[in-house]
């Protein structure tokens, strides 16, 4: 058990963006070919790669806390003291996780919203909370990284 969830804490979202990726870049070259070779689109392409795409977004963004891939700004955090750096990165992964928290929480509220409860989509009849239900996971897991980068950052010491 032990082994899986270090996989999972690992590989999670590369595993899944990749596969969703994947897949929805098939879907559209598939479509282009269809629509200027054989002259016929396929109507539900577009609708199935958005939901896709739209998932894809939420663990990529969790994926760039994972990989340490999101853009920072170091050449003036740099020019401080290491404690200043440090109370810095944590200020900023604090702001985060406050932003991911808000969204989270408006994510599971709008689950739950009369626009999405019992409604479906256009051409796929997907139900409508299955595509929302993206930002709360998302979102989870984006929490779930930036507590693990403050648990390192917290945890680090000066390096001279």
């Amino acid at each position: 058990m032990k082994k899986v969830i270090g996989w999972l804490d690992e590989n999670l979202e590369k595993f899944v963006c990749v596969a969703l990726f994947m897949v929805f870049t098939a879907i559209m070259v598939v479509n282009v070919f269809m629509r200027y070779v054989v002259r016929q689109a396929i109507p539900w392409a577009s609708d199935l790669v958005l939901f896709l795409f739209v998932w894809f977004v939420w663990f990529a963004i969790s994926y760039g806390f994972r990989a340490g891939s999101h853009v920072n700004v170091t050449a003036v955090v740099g020019l401080f003291p290491w404690k200043v750096q440090k109370a810095l990165r944590i200020t900023c992964y604090a702001i985060a996780f406050a932003g991911f928290c808000y969204i989270f929480y408006f994510g599971v509220r709008l689950l739950f919203d009369s626009s999405v409860v019992g409604k479906y989509g256009l051409l796929i009849k997907y139900p409508m909370w299955s595509l929302y239900l993206a930002t709360p996971i998302g979102s989870a897991l984006s929490i779930l990284r930036i507590v693990q980068i403050l648990a390192g950052i917290v945890r680090e010491k000066e390096v001279v």
